[in-house]
């Protein structure tokens, strides 16, 4: 148990304090200025030993829904939780907002933030935060949910999971190893609830003015209050690291270069935390979903999966050798082949036939290289869980002329201004699971089993699937873990240099995949 204690906040700082507490190299603040409740914001100082486990750093800046200082208490013995549900809906923080009412359905009110211009000297800026809530465990997934805004030039930033939004409803006891639980007074926090080190990371215009907006609101009504904590000097552009993605068959493991993406480079880079534990070459972290990140001496990770198909997040802090430091997450989606289902119509030289009926050697109708030979067909049934029940594509949604169910990770063609606009190309692929609205693209939870198919050609093909435009079979790392011995046999017998731990070997992807927070991002605008 953790003893309650008060952790130092001096609710008295102004804009110009605040904005020099936050900003680190790279940076020259010109102008500063805060919107709220005098007393819902501040600068923390001694979090290390006073609020251990929970602020992003030593000190840094506080922004709040209520009371800042209500973060802590001064109680002195291990109830550091003393209020159930902390609630401050009496200070005059900012109700209505525009930008913050565009983050969420309904009126949001005590907003705090802070409006700042900056002339960078890199090209993106990072800012390390960490979100705590009264909200936390009850109001995860309600209408009250209390929500971050970081602004860029006008332009929202996002983090990398799920929706993208920094929010009590899309981060929370669902994502286990980026949240962390107080309900028992483990940290000394009044707090039921907060999130691990997370990152915002923004393009911004070397050299010139830019502007951001960083602050925090209550969602639906005035109660329970909700805590922005962003680390000193956090910040800065003269080091950013980049987040990361990873696909793995589920119990497979691999090795990730978290690094190659960090920094300008140059200079020699280290990591020091995996998911907050501090590490050294050699050591493993076991994550809260039961995954083993181990740090390698040449700075990379190996990461083992558990055997569930899901989608896991952690973090990690690196330096570099001018002591810079910087933190960013890793995503990593354990996988099971995409796949149609029985019943799916696909076109071929013949006209439309269902895929259970497709056999090796006819000419199937591809969009790139027109009719093409069929190598080879895979098919597997299996109980439906939610990690393995079709995602199910409304009649019309993609042009299907009925309904199309697909396997979660299957990747569908998405054309048209917003791929263009958002990602430099015209057509994109996106998995299935990604573009999830819960209206004409959700779960078919009314399955119980699905029956699977694989269609395999020489190249990585776009087919016309119930009229939709989807992808073909592609091999890759799952394939060692998704098919038995045989299977992986037929298969090496066809492509003989192809490596069943990568999928090197067989050809590149028909077109540009998205990441899972890029594929959210773009299927927001489809909505």
């Amino acid at each position: 148990m953790a003893t309650a204690n008060e952790l130092n906040i001096n609710t008295d700082a102004t804009a110009d304090e605040m904005a020099a507490e936050l900003f680190g190299d790279g940076i020259q603040v010109l102008t500063s200025s805060y919107s709220g409740d005098t007393a819902a914001s501040g600068i923390y100082s001694g979090a290390d030993t006073t609020t251990p486990g929970v602020a992003p750093a030593d000190s840094g800046v506080i922004l709040s829904t209520g009371r800042a200082v209500d973060f802590t208490n001064s109680d002195g013995t291990t109830n550091t939780n003393q209020v159930g549900g902390r609630t401050t809906d009496n200070v005059n923080g900012i109700d209505g907002d525009v930008d913050f009412n565009s983050l969420t359905p309904g009126n949001t009110q005590d907003a705090a933030f802070l409006e700042m211009t900056f002339i960078p000297e890199g090209d993106f800026i990072t800012l390390d935060f960490v979100l705590s809530s009264e909200e936390y465990p009850e109001f995860s997934n309600s209408q009250y949910n209390d929500v971050v805004g970081v602004w860029v030039n006008g332009q929202l930033a996002e983090v990398t999971i799920g929706d993208g939004s920094a929010s009590i409803g899309n981060i929370n006891q669902g994502s286990e190893n980026i949240y962390v639980d107080n309900t028992q007074d483990q940290f000394n926090t009044e707090m039921d609830g907060f999130t691990i080190t997370l990152t915002f990371v923004a393009p911004v215009e070397r050299d010139k003015i830019n502007t951001i907006k960083i602050g925090v609101a209550d969602t639906s009504d005035a109660a329970y209050d909700t805590n922005l904590l962003i680390a000193g000097g956090s910040v800065q552009s003269a080091f950013v690291a980049q987040d990361d993605e990873i696909e793995m068959p589920a119990g497979a493991a691999r090795n990730l270069d978290v690094l190659s993406n960090d920094g300008d480079g140059s200079g020699v880079l280290t990591i020091t935390h995996i998911n907050e534990v501090r590490v050294y070459p050699g050591d493993t972290v076991e994550l809260a979903s039961g995954q083993f990140v181990t740090l390698n001496d040449d700075g990379t990770l190996n990461i083992e999966g558990n055997g569930d198909v899901e989608t896991a997040y952690f973090n990690y802090t690196v330096t570099d050798d001018d002591g810079h430091s910087d933190t960013a997450l890793v995503e990593f989606n354990a996988i099971t082949p995409p796949c149609f289902t029985r019943g799916t119509l696909i076109r071929t030289l013949g006209g439309e036939c269902a895929v259970e009926d497709l056999r090796p050697g006819m000419a199937v109708m591809t969009l790139d290289h027109g009719p093409r030979k069929l190598l080879w067909v895979g098919r597997r049934k299996m109980a439906c869980d939610p990690r393995t029940t079709p995602i199910r594509f409304a009649k019309g949604v993609l042009g299907n002329h009925k309904d199309l169910l697909v396997s979660p990770q299957h990747r569908m063609l998405i054309t048209g201004q917003f791929a263009e606009l958002l990602f430099g190309e015209d057509e994109v692929l996106v998995r299935a699971k990604d573009l999830v609205n819960d209206l004409t693209i959700r779960p078919a939870t009314d399955q119980t089993e699905v029956e699977y198919f694989h269609l395999l050609f020489g190249d990585h093909e776009i087919l016309w699937s119930d009229g939709a435009l989807t992808e073909s079979y592609q091999p890759g790392p799952e394939t060692a873990t998704g098919f038995d011995a045989d299977t992986q046999d037929e298969l090496l017998h066809m492509f003989p240099e192809l490596d069943l731990t990568t999928g090197s070997g067989y050809g590149p992807a028909a077109r540009l995949s998205l990441k899972a927070y890029e594929g959210r991002v773009l299927a927001s605008h489809l909505a």
